[in-house]
């Protein structure tokens, strides 16, 4: 008979190594020192799909607190004050590992958390939005069809071309 204790093991699949180094970032400072990424490649780049594995297992451990005889029963071989100390100790880990899984989440909010000016895209003069795409699109299409439309009447000989405009396109 064994009282085990093993650390958590997490496998998070990322769009992207971009994203899987945050997701990694985030693992090895809040305290799991063992994680690690794979698949970091792709026979095409557009499908790299890294996973990361975030895991420590310095705060696991085995003990054995007894054995089945040959006859199927089962047999301490640690006094009670003993299995209460594991006990103890067990819960002990279980608390840090939570208090690093805590420290994993903070992390990873913190690393994915859009900044104000991603919000808002006044870090880049050229954001515009998409309301506001929609309409100059729209205009640009509109405009684009009129002039296209003026030179088609143009190279009809003998009309004004304007006089047909005005009918055609009412404003």
């Amino acid at each position: 008979m064994h009282n085990t204790d093993l650390s958590q093991i997490l496998h998070v699949l990322s769009a992207s190594p971009q994203i899987a180094h945050l997701v990694l970032t985030a693992g090895l400072s809040a305290g799991f020192r063992e994680s690690g990424a794979v698949s970091l490649g792709s026979t095409k780049a557009s499908e790299a799909n890294p996973m990361v594995a975030i895991r420590s297992t310095g705060y696991s451990f085995d003990s054995i607190i007894g054995y089945q005889d040959d006859n199927g029963c089962n047999i301490a071989i640690v006094d009670e004050t003993y299995l209460q100390t594991l006990v103890m100790v067990a819960n002990e880990r279980f608390a840090i590992n939570a208090e690093r899984i805590a420290r994993f989440r903070t992390a990873l909010v913190t690393a994915f958390k859009p900044s104000a000016s991603e919000i808002t895209g006044s870090s880049n003069s050229n954001w515009e939005h998409a309301d506001e795409r929609k309409r100059r699109k729209r205009e640009e299409g509109l405009a684009r069809q009129h002039t296209l439309h003026m030179q088609r009447l143009q190279n009809i000989k003998g009309t004004d071309a304007t006089k047909i405009s005005s009918v055609m396109f009412k404003e």
